[in-house]
């Protein structure tokens, strides 16, 4: 039996359907099955990563489980590691984050760090993948660009290769099904080093209509994440790291096609397939 946390994000349900297609036995870990609306022949179980008394029947006869964390991570994934090795569980895939890798300290690595020292002092088998920025994270353009046909960019203008989140999970699948992927950490990319400016630029051409571009000062960002996590340290160093040029997903890796033996999904492929979420 395999496991998926995050079942019904993007990543999580990503996976699931690439295990179907392989006719593996998959469990979804969801904090309301009723509403997971996921495929006929899931096995959907209540729970999350953040309730520990939900896990041991989670992980029961589980063999492998890909880990997807939100809020706590740390302590998310220190629940995960203890109910995967009481299982017996023989590998835990955790989707981490490329920001592990920047050079600037901050919340985001911090965070993600701590859950990845957490699994590997576990002593179950593990993988790590450190993707960069995602397509998806565009969505947050969605009601500008329908309001008023513009872009504001909350993550400043250098460049980088974001990924498609059907690639992050073909990478999850293939650690979760083969050999030879345990003990590694993995920085994944898209096939392409863009802009901010020219990923609205391809959207715009994709929609048919020009979006005019502009970067929000980093003090508005800091406002903003502030706003959400009440945590304003932690906001200035991740937007400081997010807007510096020395990213570590600035340049294409080749783990996507090493791992799944294609190219990753170009944006402009994203774009055409979620061009109506822009109205």
């Amino acid at each position: 039996m395999l496991l998926i946390t995050g079942a019904t994000g993007k990543v999580g349900r990503e996976a699931v359907d690439q295990l179907l297609a392989l006719g593996r036995p998959v469990r979804a870990l969801s904090r309301n099955p009723e509403e997971a609306n996921l495929p006929e022949g899931v096995e959907v179980v209540a729970g999350s990563p953040a309730d520990p008394a939900s896990l041991a029947a989670a992980f029961a006869g589980v063999t492998a489980a890909l880990v997807v964390l939100s809020g706590d991570v740390g302590g998310e994934a220190a629940n995960v590691a203890a109910a995967a090795r009481a299982a017996g569980t023989s590998r835990i895939v955790l989707l981490s984050s490329a920001g592990i890798e920047h050079p600037l300290p901050h919340g985001i690595s911090e965070e993600h760090r701590a859950a990845e020292v957490v699994i590997e002092e576990s002593g179950v088998p593990w993988t790590f993948l450190r993707p960069g920025p995602f397509h998806a994270n565009t969505s947050w353009w969605i009601r500008t660009v329908r309001e008023a046909g513009s872009v504001r960019c909350w993550i400043g203008n250098n460049p980088g290769a974001p990924i498609d989140e059907y690639d992050i999970a073909s990478v999850a699948v293939v650690a979760l099904t083969q050999d030879g992927h345990l003990g590694k950490s993995y920085l994944l990319t898209g096939p392409e080093t863009l802009t901010s400016q020219e990923q609205a630029r391809i959207l715009g051409e994709v929609l048919g209509r020009e979006l005019e571009f502009s970067v929000a000062p980093p003090r508005e960002v800091v406002d903003v994440f502030a706003g959400i996590t009440g945590d304003r340290p932690a906001a200035e160093t991740n937007v400081a790291a997010l807007h510096s040029p020395e990213v570590p997903w600035a340049k294409p890796t080749c783990a996507v096609r090493d791992l799944t033996g294609r190219e990753p999904r170009p944006f402009r492929q994203w774009a055409v397939e979620n061009a109506a979420l822009f109205g």
